[in-house]
């Protein structure tokens, strides 16, 4: 099983959401990755999935960190200059 740091950037491999990215945000005690994506979910209602339908990358949204931490919401329009940067 491939191993996640929070802010990294990963893809979706599996489900309707194939190919789509998002941002670690944390993970379950279950083993499921926390991940958010404002559209639709946000640190307050992050997306769980289960690892093995992800793909890392070696991109970070380092931006990001202080508002995963805070557990504030992030602007969508903040979140894709982090993610492109």
């Amino acid at each position: 099983m491939a191993e996640f740091e929070i802010t990294q950037i990963v893809i979706s491999r599996q489900g309707k959401d194939t190919g789509s990215e998002y941002v670690v945000s944390g993970f379950e005690a279950d083993g499921r990755v926390k991940l958010i994506r404002p559209e639709r979910f946000n640190v307050s209602n992050p997306k769980k999935k289960n690892p093995k339908h992800l793909q890392g990358t070696s991109r970070k949204a380092e931006k990001l960190a202080e508002y995963i931490k805070a557990g504030q919401n992030i602007d969508a329009g903040y979140f894709h200059r982090s993610v492109t940067e």
